[in-house]
């Protein structure tokens, strides 16, 4: 039980509606000064992209993707670990930039392994397999690789690693909503299959209200068969 209790804490840290909030907070805290407003914007463009992409994932597999029920099922990629990997690690990239060889390397070590554990979690808890965890890491290392492309453009720029923790912190408590963005996309698909299925409801009552309109019954429609043409002989 406390093993369990140990590991919900630990995933909650990938919560996608509280990293959302986060990433709210540090954009406007970056854009709150005029020598970050770049920062702010690579940031904006990585972490959106983030979230963007793994929200197209999940509706994607989750409408076209096949109902397996394995270990080694693709059915919904991590949004959890997709965009924990973008915000966790668009944050190390930014405190590590400007720093020492071996501060820099202490947080990207400390970035890995919290986002590693999580991943972990997601799996030991039953909630997502292998594959979708992988789908979820290769997301989020893209991001991470657009706003790398960004800051290497720019002025590094030392900031407060104080004011990022604090932040984070007053996120974190300010947090009590506790919507499952998961939830809501599983609403959304669950809503277009329903519409699909109005759609074809509609189609076969215009079909069956013409058919008795014109008097037609299913023994009245003609058979179609095929002629076949007399084979011709090489002479």
């Amino acid at each position: 039980m406390m093993r369990q209790d140990l590991l919900k804490r630990l995933t909650d840290l990938g919560d996608p509606t509280l990293l959302l909030l986060g990433g709210l907070g540090i954009f406007f805290y970056l854009w709150s000064d005029d020598e970050r407003r770049a920062l702010a914007r690579s940031w904006a463009v990585a972490f959106g992209l983030c979230v963007l992409l793994t929200i197209i994932s999940k509706l994607a597999f989750y409408l076209i993707g096949e109902r397996q029920a394995n270990s080694f099922a693709l059915r919904s990629p991590s949004g959890h670990v997709a965009i924990a990997t973008g915000f966790y690690g668009c944050c190390a990239l930014m405190l590590a930039a400007g720093r020492g060889q071996a501060e820099g390397m202490l947080i990207c070590v400390g970035t890995v392994t919290l986002v590693g554990m999580l991943a972990v979690s997601r799996i030991m808890l039953g909630l997502h397999t292998v594959p979708e965890i992988a789908v979820g890491l290769a997301i989020g290392a893209f991001s991470l690789v657009v706003f790398g492309l960004h800051l290497s453009r720019e002025q590094p720029i030392m900031l407060n690693a104080g004011h990022v923790i604090a932040l984070l912190l007053l996120i974190g408590v300010a947090h009590s909503s506790h919507v499952d963005g998961e939830t809501l996309i599983r609403h959304l698909v669950r809503k277009i299959d329903f519409v699909r299925g109005e759609e074809a409801n509609d189609v076969t009552k215009r079909t069956s209200g013409l058919t008795t309109q014109f008097g037609l019954q299913p023994r009245d429609w003609p058979i179609v068969t095929a002629v076949q043409e007399p084979a011709v002989l090489d002479r």
